[in-house]
């Protein structure tokens, strides 16, 4: 619990850093817990971090999350701990590049997938921070670009309280938003060693691009227009 709630307060922090997120209204968000994390060192002060949707029953990680539609047709999509192992297309996968600039940070960009129980994604590119958070472990601050979701379908959760959501969302693609991922006690990125299976989690708000903003902005005059006439 002490876990999610540091979560929060970091996503919260990150979200607040991203003006567009700021700007715009947030149109879908999504959140995943106890995702396997791997860093795989490429040499000195650089490497990959990946995290992947895993089931590895009682007294390992059991993935579970939710994709959300916060907007009219408002809907949530929920994965019970464990789903990965479950019949369904359904799975989460993020990976980012880590470039030291220092003792506790770097940069680092990459992309993130999530697929639902039929097949259905929510995918982006990624571009941010890392950095080293003593008590926490390793922190990844950043935005989202290039986000799309496909097909124009219900996206669906593998649990049974879902309220699953129609994927037609009022702006257009491609979106925007932030993204704020933990690695708990993950520091060895900092030394340029391996690490595998730590406990990861995600948590990211999409919202319209400047571009989907400016169409819903002309869509508005030119219906306002056409009431007035």
């Amino acid at each position: 619990m002490r876990h999610l709630k540091t979560l929060a307060v970091v996503a919260a922090a990150a979200a607040s850093t991203v003006s567009v997120a700021q700007a715009a209204t947030t149109l879908v968000t999504f959140g995943y817990n106890n995702l396997k994390g791997t860093y795989i060192a490429a040499g000195a002060n650089n490497g990959s971090f990946s995290a992947v949707a895993v089931d590895q029953g009682v007294g390992g990680l059991q993935t579970d999350g939710s994709v959300s539609r916060l907007v009219p047709g408002a809907g949530q999509a929920k994965f019970a701990a464990g789903f990965k192992s479950l019949a369904t297309f359904a799975d989460f996968s993020i990976n980012i590049s880590f470039v030291r600039l220092n003792a506790t940070t770097g940069t680092g960009a990459g992309s993130f997938t999530a697929t639902d129980a039929l097949g259905n994604t929510v995918s982006g590119s990624i571009a941010g921070v890392w950095s080293l958070q003593p008590t926490i472990g390793i922190a990844f601050n950043g935005t989202l670009s290039n986000v799309n979701i496909t097909p124009n379908a219900t996206f669906t959760g593998t649990d049974g309280s879902s309220t699953n959501w129609n994927t037609n969302l009022p702006s257009p693609a491609p979106y925007t938003g932030a993204i704020t991922q933990l690695a708990f006690n993950g520091g060895n990125f900092f030394s340029d060693a391996n690490m595998d299976n730590v406990a990861t989690q995600v948590s990211g708000q999409i919202v319209p691009s400047a571009g989907s903003m400016a169409l819903l902005s002309l869509g508005g005059l030119v219906a306002a227009r056409r009431r007035r006439a």
